[in-house]
């Protein structure tokens, strides 16, 4: 087995816990944050992460809590901020929400998948449909075909009926229908 440098093991236990958490794994997520945040308690990444978790397994306000903390610290982190929208969206702070979509987000989401999918999450349940509907296929073709997640992620819920949401998603290949 590979060692890891102490760098590698906090991003491997953040992505480790991403795929738990899409899993619906929240003990395991929580497990392995904790391992990264044991080598490296603040890292913004372990935190958002760890936020991330927190709201999927139904603690909204700690998530936020968190996000905002992470944000204080960090405010150059663009990429985040359209998680912590969502954070807000779902406690009700709409203005607060929509705040948090500056520029610099909209350009790191041009340019990443994950940022592209978090924003377009965060119109989503803003219910701004054709935003939402925008950056979803931006993500897509920037590289993110996580369409089991797509399909259950609780932020697409009021648009997951939608004919051009459903035409979108069925547009993702899976390995399983390629064949």
């Amino acid at each position: 087995m590979a060692r890891l440098s102490p760098a590698e093991k906090v991003v491997a236990s953040y992505n480790r816990a991403r795929i738990f958490t899409y899993e619906d794994k929240f003990d395991e997520a929580m497990a392995e944050l904790d391992q990264g945040a044991a080598i490296e308690p603040d890292h913004p990444l372990v935190k958002t992460f760890r936020a991330r978790a927190l709201y999927y397994h139904g603690d909204v306000v700690k998530a936020a809590e968190m996000l905002e903390q992470v944000l204080e610290q960090q405010p150059q982190l663009d990429g985040i901020r359209p998680i912590y929208a969502t954070f807000l969206s779902a406690l009700g702070f709409s203005d607060e929400a929509r705040a948090q979509i500056t520029d610099e987000v909209k350009e790191a989401a041009n340019i990443d998948h994950d940022v592209a999918y978090w924003l377009a999450s965060a119109y989503a349940i803003e219910g701004e449909r054709d935003e939402a509907l925008k950056w979803l296929r931006r993500a897509i073709e920037l590289g993110n075909e996580n369409r089991a997640w797509f399909e259950r992620d609780q932020n697409w819920d009021t648009l997951r009926k939608d004919p051009e949401y459903q035409q979108i998603i069925q547009s993702i290949s899976t390995p399983a229908s390629e064949g």
